[in-house]
């Protein structure tokens, strides 16, 4: 089959309650599992080219680099430069010559799921170019099962569904799968929200895994921690669902500190610094993105303090991010 020119552009998420909640089977085995999210116009966008040669180009625009390899892909460039790029590859157009340009508009190591969300992009690409179009439900567990062989570490599925679906979103994990609850396309939510990085990437499959494998050896207090998350994300969901965005704040704050005390490695001095001058510029409640170890804080702030909350952050040393709330999931397009 011809392969054909395509483009997929995919956003990242801000990770709002039930973050760890998402993994299998955690997912199951924690009752009225919910994780809420905002998918959020911090960009992961992957353009496929055919080549006329028998090569495989990937270029990485936001990390500067560029690998061309010999079809077939040999196997040690799976644990080599670009090898998620590689992998993905390997996987959706596996013997075809081509050109994958990349470019993430979320720092590495953010926090807001960059890498599940290229992955996304270059999934629905690569399928668009060879003429498929899968369904979400198969797009996401391809890239899951792929994202897991390559970090060997369990994954979640929260940053691949904000990826898909885009907006304010609830994912219910019940019995039959996941289920999507789109929250209401609120503005008042967009104009609240502060992110900002801190400039410390770190690595969620691991901090992740160390919650993980201490849910499922049963011990009590991070079982009861758990639980608890779950119990407040409900709680989120309730809140944005009838737009009580002050409720949302606070919750934001209540999930922050059950997460510090359910793995103290979660926060950093610098992320510690950022919440505090959050909290004192007017923020209602600020948590680490992600599995934390650094990468962003996501505050929400009072009533018209949004730019005093930004202000602080940045004083204190982070950098803010644009956090406009993403209403659409991934979209394809021709070139």
């Amino acid at each position: 089959m011809t392969l054909g020119p395509a483009r997929a552009v995919a956003p990242t998420r801000i990770d709002l309650a039930g973050g760890t909640l998402d993994i299998w089977p955690i997912s199951s085995m924690v009752e009225g599992a919910v994780t809420v999210n905002v998918a959020i116009r911090l960009f992961a966008t992957a353009d496929v080219a055919p080549r006329g040669d028998r090569k495989v180009e990937i270029v990485s625009a936001d990390r500067g680099r560029r690998l061309r390899l010999p079809l077939p892909i040999p196997r040690e460039a799976l644990r080599g430069p670009l090898s998620w790029l590689v992998r993905l590859v390997d996987a959706f157009a596996p013997g075809r010559a081509l050109t994958l340009s990349v470019r993430a508009e979320a720092p590495a190591g953010a926090g807001l799921g960059g890498s599940s969300a290229l992955g996304i992009a270059v999934g629905a690409a690569l399928s668009a170019a060879a003429g498929q179009r899968p369904t979400r439900e198969a797009l996401l567990r391809r890239v899951q099962d792929l994202e897991t062989r390559e970090i060997r570490v369990p994954t979640g599925s929260q940053d691949y569904l904000a990826a898909l679906w885009g907006g304010i979103s609830a994912f219910h994990y019940g019995d039959g799968g996941i289920e999507r609850e789109g929250l209401p396309q609120t503005r008042a939510l967009g104009g609240r929200l502060v992110l900002a990085y801190t400039g410390e990437p770190r690595q969620s499959g691991y901090s992740n895994w160390d919650m993980f494998r201490r849910y499922i050896d049963g011990e009590r207090r991070t079982v009861r921690r758990m639980e608890a998350i779950a119990a407040l994300a409900r709680e989120m969901r309730d809140a944005l669902r009838s737009g009580a965005i002050d409720e949302a704040g606070r919750l934001l704050g209540e999930e922050a500190r059950l997460r510090y005390a359910l793995a103290p490695s979660v926060a950093t001095p610098a992320l510690l610094a950022a919440g505090r001058a959050a909290r004192r510029a007017g923020a209602l409640g600020a948590k680490v993105c992600g599995a934390g170890g650094g990468g962003c804080l996501v505050a929400i702030a009072g009533r018209g303090r949004a730019p005093a909350v930004a202000s602080a952050m940045e004083a204190a040393g982070a950098r803010v991010l644009p956090a406009a709330i993403a209403a659409r999931g991934v979209v394809l397009s021709e070139r």
